[in-house]
């Protein structure tokens, strides 16, 4: 007997980002969880190797007889296994006949019962010209691909619905029951998460879920126009406008940067979500991540969109960009105590100028933004957009 050639099958994985829910509201009740984590089949079609021995009256066999078979998964089940089977020879003369299933000519898909995978091994008679024979069939493993993890835990606690949720079995099929609106509370048992799938079980009895996407996400607006991307930040052709409401149920990290899921494999960068308008009241250079001068700036008195507020090398800034940021200290202030009474000043032809008549009091306290700045050769900090007042009046 011949030695059968055996196909190869690559299974290509994607890398995933690891997605974080959003954060929301502590829950109204809560138990203390259980879990259980467990490998289930996973629908869709999966080839496998086969391997053939013990072919009876020593039959010399074709090259590509048997290569390979596909195996059907369906509701988590083996439901079928197919195999292509070429004629003996290229003539056409003889064929072969499994389980009364005839091959003549070129190839003909033979059917076996999902069983048969399960078995490990398939016992199949051969008739070859009339003559009776058997061969002992032996599928390969599946794939890794054709399993996903499923995880389950039980905890009692009250959720509210965010937006009309489907209701599913425990398969991660859509049911026939009503589904359930927007602001609706409702108790959950536990939670069942299939894959990267997660569902909240809610009821104690039967098997019904809703998915979490529609309980624990919030709808954002946009601050800015945002282009949806997929996970590999591939750009998609849907976009949407600033001031558009969307809804987001999880972030992941793509790239090193935030981004907010809206749906499968559809993402948009969380700076278009997340910003808040400041004023920036002291001009300021714009600095990357690494604290390298940009050619841009910021100039005194704009509001600008910023992303928060994060330290770099012990010094807080605010990010207005993917790799933007400007200091902190230009927004926010310092807090300074007068050792004088002070006038306020503003410019006026280069020159320092009385602002109105406002006296600030000795001993009170300022809010001084950035460093001091020159006027004439005379130092004052800012404090406030166009008003100054003398270094030499501070402590």
């Amino acid at each position: 007997m011949k030695k059968l050639s055996k196909s190869i099958v690559t299974a290509l994985s994607l890398a995933t980002a690891s997605l974080s829910v959003i954060p929301q509201a502590a829950p109204i009740q809560a138990a203390a969880t259980k879990a259980k984590t467990s490998k289930e089949y996973k629908d869709g079609s999966y080839t496998v190797m086969v391997t053939v021995e013990n072919l009876g009256n020593n039959i010399d066999i074709p090259f590509n007889f048997f290569p390979s078979a596909t195996v059907t998964i369906k509701k988590h089940k083996i439901s079928s296994i197919s195999i292509d089977v070429d004629d003996i020879d290229d003539a056409g003369l003889n064929y072969v006949q499994v389980n009364d299933e005839v091959a003549i000519s070129d190839k003909k898909t033979l059917t076996f019962d999902g069983s048969a995978y399960k078995n490990g091994l398939q016992n199949a008679d051969i008739n070859i010209n009339g003559d009776q024979s058997y061969c002992n069939i032996t599928f390969g493993d599946l794939p890794a691909s054709a399993y996903e993890t499923v995880t389950e835990t039980s905890a009692t606690v009250k959720k509210v619905v965010k937006r009309t949720a489907a209701v599913y079995d425990r398969n991660g099929n859509k049911t026939k029951g009503k589904a359930l609106k927007a602001g609706k509370t409702v108790t959950t048992y536990g939670t069942l998460t299939r894959g990267n799938v997660k569902y909240y079980k809610i009821s104690k009895a039967s098997g019904k879920y809703v998915q979490s996407s529609d309980i624990d996400g919030r709808y954002i607006t946009l601050k800015n126009a945002a282009t949806v991307y997929t996970q590999s930040l591939e750009k998609t052709r849907t976009s949407y406008k600033k001031g558009k409401k969307v809804y987001a149920y999880a972030y992941a990290i793509l790239g090193g940067e935030k981004y907010y899921k809206l749906g499968t494999d559809q993402y948009i960068s969380a700076l278009s979500a997340d910003g808040r308008y400041i004023k920036v009241m002291h001009s300021s250079a714009v600095y990357s991540k690494n604290l390298k001068k940009t050619t841009s700036s910021v100039a005194e008195g704009k509001k600008i969109l910023t992303f928060g507020r994060t330290t770099i090398k012990n010094k807080k800034y605010y990010q207005t960009g993917y790799n933007s940021f400007i200091s902190a200290s230009n927004v926010d202030g310092t807090s300074r105590t007068l050792k004088k009474n002070a006038y306020i000043y503003k410019k006026s032809h280069g020159k320092a100028v009385r602002y109105k008549k406002y006296v600030l009091k000795k001993y009170s306290q300022k809010q001084t933004y950035g460093g001091a700045v020159s006027i004439k050769g005379k130092k004052y900090y800012i404090v406030g957009v166009g008003q100054y007042v003398t270094k030499s009046s501070f402590r």
